[in-house]
């Protein structure tokens, strides 16, 4: 009799045993999950802040660029602009004076390249206001922007446009028109390019804008890794602000082949900044 109690009581310490350690493996095991639920909301929480304060950070960069540009533009306009124009003016009086065949010939001529110089002004003036941006729409401006480089007569142009076409918002379209400038900028300054073609893609679900030209191009993956000084900041800038509104790009760049910007930005979403 007492070795079946002496056993009845082993068992049960042995149960009880067995249901403080499943007891305890349960509440390690939950306090485990629960510490590392917070650590990965933490982590994604950092993350989040982090991608946000990165946003701020570029959207306030653009906006100084913008406002930066938009007073050159009109430091131009008001004061460059209107020596010009001065001086256009004076030469049509001295114009109209009696002058030798040849000095008029030659005040002729310097009126001309004035003038010139007052229209290539203006166009100059427009591609930094971005106000130029929010009236005329992106398509027209790149378009506009494209004309000014062509009268040079060192670059042919083209655009492209695919679908209807619509506005995707100024605050999109200003920071797509700034990425095109700066592609356009680095064609004209380092790939020796002829041609430059733009083509525009409007989809019910995406919007798609191709940049290329038929230049030198360059080693990408070197470029890309270049200082922040260097030209591999510029690259880089191209991709933060694709990802800035919501959109992905790709660039493809081959030696002697030239170079394309693929950008893709989906349009169903109002991606806001």
């Amino acid at each position: 009799m007492q070795n079946s109690d002496a056993s009845a009581q082993i068992v049960s310490l042995i149960v009880l045993g067995t249901i403080l350690f499943l007891f305890l493996g349960s509440f390690i095991f939950v306090f485990v999950f629960i510490f590392k639920q917070k650590q990965r909301s933490n982590i994604q929480e950092k993350a989040t802040l982090q991608a946000q304060f990165s946003q701020e950070i570029l959207k306030s960069q653009i906006e100084v660029q913008n406002s930066t540009l938009q007073q050159i533009s009109q430091e131009l306009h008001d004061n460059i602009g209107q020596l010009l124009s001065v001086a256009k003016i004076n030469l049509n009086i001295l114009e109209d004076t009696d002058q030798q065949e040849d000095n008029r010939e030659y005040i002729k001529q310097t009126n001309e390249i004035i003038g010139q110089s007052i229209q290539d002004l203006r166009s100059l003036t427009k591609s930094l206001d971005g106000d130029f941006v929010q009236q005329f729409g992106l398509q027209e401006s790149i378009t506009h922007e494209l004309q000014r480089i062509r009268k040079t007569r060192k670059f042919e142009t083209e655009v492209i446009q695919q679908g209807e076409a619509y506005a995707l918002g100024f605050e999109k379209e200003i920071i797509l028109f700034r990425i095109f400038q700066e592609f356009l900028n680095n064609s004209l300054k380092h790939s020796e390019a002829k041609n430059i073609k733009v083509k525009f893609t409007y989809a019910p679900e995406h919007f798609k804008l191709c940049i290329a030209d038929d230049g030198k191009g360059f080693d990408y993956e070197k470029v890309i890794t270049n200082k922040m000084f260097d030209s591999g900041a510029g690259l880089r800038n191209i991709s933060r602000r694709c990802e800035l509104i919501g959109g992905n790009c790709k660039l493809e760049s081959v030696p002697e082949k030239g170079t394309q910007l693929d950008i893709q930005l989906p349009t169903i979403i109002d991606t806001a900044i």
